[in-house]
């Protein structure tokens, strides 16, 4: 059996980041596929790399996912910043943890302890719970038994429900374009281990309002814009008492529909062969603190920073979406940002993206909506192959201009216009190509019946010499 998988970006004193990814195990089943070790076995490992580094503190836990080449020995790509994902053929993919880590103010040796704990909604038949109603539950309980420490990180995570149930710590999974899924919204608590500390759990979401619902032939709909919603939360946090300690901020991504509407409450969602609207949206988890542990602190002024990977070559009409740097490289300029501003860090997450599809591809990276690609064959809908890009955004308490000299990646209102462009250059071009090529094949053809018909024949098909006579 294979051993989880460390991967370490950076020590500084900006934000690092750290991934553990599972090991491969012996298969089991009639596929006999080999299956990989459960999250647990990551934050076992993560626990370690912290006792052997105690001068590094966590400011971020985040489950995050890398695709799988069955081809090459299931070899996850941890090194290229875009992907395809399949559409009718099978994609697998595994989930890793990866820990943000600063170094720490204060000289001491007590390490930082992670531990984490998974609630999903209870299921009966189609009814899937709510999320306030899971809320009320996870309170319940933390009345009960309050959590041995102090929450870092509340994430939304949407998990598979296969033909084996839910499983929320099974790491690998395959999505199949050419059949339906569904999948189950998991919310995951990180702490660090201390003494417990009563609390009472909360979150907030930030919707972008529809500006045009677009459900309608030749029509995208469109919604606000990433600033936009980030200003409502910003203005959100500046109310809230000061017992309201933020922990997190996730970008969350749900299937979105005209009859369904905009519902953050609902914990489920299919997927099938069919155009597919997704909404992006802001979540702020919280908690109230009891006023006997109320630490005094400042108010949060939100802002973000989102880092894009440069491109090392420019994308061009038959060569999609270019290449990009590599995601070792696009985290350390990240890093770099972190520690050149002096930022204070509330929280980062990593998020995936179109580079050239949806509505990323048509209005850039601050666009809160995006859709599918699909083809039809035979009048039968199917999922199209799609690039998918790694982004990272930091959060962070203050706003901070660039410092003098960073190497800013491809702005994104100019990304998207250079896509959009592709896209029609492709249909002009094959459309010219396509017209070259019948242009060519009717002359070929007729050359090869003119070389066939023999002599006699085409000497018939030529036009009568004129002659001169002499008297």
């Amino acid at each position: 059996m294979e051993k989880a998988t460390l991967l370490k970006m950076s020590d500084s004193a900006g934000l690092g980041s750290i991934d553990f990814l599972p090991g491969m195990t012996a298969g089991s089943g009639p596929s006999n596929r080999p299956e990989f070790e459960p999250f647990s076995v990551l934050v076992q490992c993560a626990n370690q790399y912290l006792r052997n580094n105690p001068h590094l503190t966590v400011n971020t836990c985040e489950s995050v996912e890398f695709k799988v080449s069955s081809k090459d020995g299931f070899r996850v790509d941890t090194v290229n910043s875009v992907y395809t994902a399949h559409g009718e053929s099978e994609t697998r993919y595994i989930r890793g943890l990866r820990l943000w880590t600063q170094v720490k103010s204060g000289h001491g040796n007590n390490c930082d302890q992670i531990g984490y704990c998974n609630f999903l909604p209870s299921i009966q038949g189609d009814n899937v719970e709510r999320l306030d109603r899971l809320l009320f539950k996870i309170n319940q309980q933390f009345e009960r038994n309050p959590l041995p420490g102090q929450i870092v990180t509340v994430e939304t995570q949407p998990i598979k429900w296969g033909s084996t149930g839910l499983d929320p710590d099974r790491t690998i999974w395959t999505e199949r374009g050419n059949s339906s899924s569904r999948f189950v919204n998991l919310i995951r608590i990180f702490y660090l281990q201390g003494p417990p500390q009563p609390c009472k759990l909360g979150v907030q979401d930030f919707l972008p309002a529809v500006l045009d619902s677009g459900f309608r032939w030749g029509a995208y709909p469109q919604v606000e814009a990433f600033p936009v919603v980030m200003d409502r939360a910003r203005q959100w946090l500046l109310s809230v008492p000061p017992n309201y300690r933020v922990i997190n901020v996730q970008t969350v991504t749900f299937r979105w529909s005209q009859n369904d509407g905009a519902d953050t409450q609902k914990m489920t969602y299919h997927e099938d062969k069919a155009h597919l609207n997704y909404m992006r949206y802001l979540r702020i988890p919280y908690v109230i603190e009891n006023p006997d542990h109320q630490v005094a602190r400042s108010t949060i002024r939100l802002n973000a920073k989102l880092i894009a990977p440069n491109m090392t070559s420019a994308p061009g009409i038959l060569l999609g979406s270019g290449q990009f740097e590599s995601q070792e490289s696009t985290r350390a300029r990240l890093d770099q940002w972190v520690k050149s501003t002096g930022a204070r860090v509330v929280s980062a997450e990593t998020i995936v993206m179109r580079p050239d599809g949806g509505g990323e591809g048509r209005y850039g990276f601050d666009n809160m909506h995006t859709w599918n690609q699909i083809h039809r064959v035979n009048n039968v809908s199917q999922r199209s192959d799609e690039k998918f890009v790694f982004l990272y955004r930091i959060y962070t308490d203050g706003a901070y201009e660039d410092p003098a000299g960073w190497q800013n990646s491809t702005r994104l209102e100019e990304h998207a216009r250079q896509s959009g462009c592709r896209g029609m250059k492709k249909v002009f071009l094959l459309f010219g190509l396509g017209v070259l090529a019948m242009f060519i094949l009717i002359g070929i053809v007729s050359l090869y019946g003119w070389i066939t018909r023999g002599p006699e024949d085409n000497k018939d098909a030529l036009p009568p010499t004129n002659t001169t006579q002499t008297p």
